[in-house]
């Protein structure tokens, strides 16, 4: 039988490392408004192409359509509109943030064919949101630290509370 368990743990990172948290969580609160507002427009253009046949709308784009147009963006210079400053990042940042709004449109639209009301996602604000990003990959825990990709082993401010003999899958990282 497998088991899931989450572990919740104030980390105490240094300088660096905050300001690593910054750019992270940026990346991924950017990379969310970006990504709704390509849907909201692939939306209108599919919208405005079956107006008056009998085709439904149907599914418009995903998560990995999504990050495939972010990746080919961040090659992109910023005088053409490219957006180079997400390689300081982690690639999961903004995959996850993707992947969250793909999981609120699929939530509206089943809430709205269930024929209950249906908010659409919002835009997150720079001041007020929450500011947080998830990491996938190679995560490892030690006694009293935890290594998180690209910005590297952070110290936990509590000792022996996170098991170091277990895989972990992801890491939300909030203020």
């Amino acid at each position: 039988m497998k088991i899931v368990r989450a572990y919740k743990v104030a980390l105490d990172p240094n300088d660096v490392q905050k300001t690593a948290f910054a750019r992270h969580a940026g990346a991924a609160r950017w990379a969310y408004n970006w990504g709704l507002s390509t849907w909201k427009r692939l939306y209108e253009e599919r919208k405005a192409a079956v107006a008056g046949t009998s085709e439904k709308i149907g599914k418009v784009t995903d998560a990995m359509d999504l990050h495939k147009r972010l990746n080919a963006l961040k090659k992109l210079p910023l005088e053409e509109g490219g957006v180079p400053w997400m390689y300081e990042t982690s690639k999961c940042a903004p995959q996850e943030s993707l992947r969250d709004l793909e999981r609120a449109y699929t939530n509206t639209f089943r809430r709205l064919s269930e024929g209950k009301k249906g908010g659409f996602p919002k835009y997150k604000s720079r001041h007020k949101s929450r500011k947080s990003f998830r990491l996938t990959g190679a995560i490892v825990a030690r006694a009293g630290r935890i290594k998180l990709p690209v910005i590297g082993w952070v110290c936990l401010a509590e000792q022996d509370y996170v098991p170091t003999d277990v895989i972990i899958k992801s890491v939300t990282v909030s203020e």
